[in-house]
């Protein structure tokens, strides 16, 4: 039977297929809950993941905000072992996305453009029970 996780995890993977080695793709809420990871077990924990993107998204704000740069769309930090790309899907869900080093996040935004639609789609997809 097919659930919104079950939906959700499916467009995850093909996601997780096509970028280069991603480290993890993560959907978290606004609550700082990761709702689905692609791999189960990530090299970072799901919590610091959480934790992560809470941080990156008020840090964004604030310097949009101090800026004046507009609304949110996305954040990466890259450090010399990992970087993480952080995706605004919409006003309750991010998108997190560790990658290596040497990719650059712009590469991965043209595969984010065919899944994020999916994404959302299965994100409001109404299930019904037997």
């Amino acid at each position: 039977m097919v659930t919104r996780q079950s939906e959700l995890l499916r467009v995850m993977s093909k996601l997780s297929e096509e970028l280069p080695d991603p480290h993890w793709v993560a959907l978290v809420d606004s609550d700082g809950l990761v709702m689905a990871c692609v791999p189960d077990e990530p090299s970072v924990e799901p919590e610091g993941i959480s934790a992560m993107t809470a941080a990156l998204v008020i840090t964004g704000e604030r310097v949009l905000e101090e800026i004046e740069g507009g609304q949110f769309h996305y954040a990466s930090i890259s450090g010399s072992q990992r970087q993480l790309l952080m995706v605004l899907l919409n006003k309750d869900r991010f998108l997190s996305i560790g990658l290596g080093p040497k990719v650059p996040p712009r590469a991965t935004f043209s595969l984010l453009s065919r899944r994020i639609p999916e994404l959302l789609h299965a994100l409001q997809m109404r299930f019904t029970t037997v």
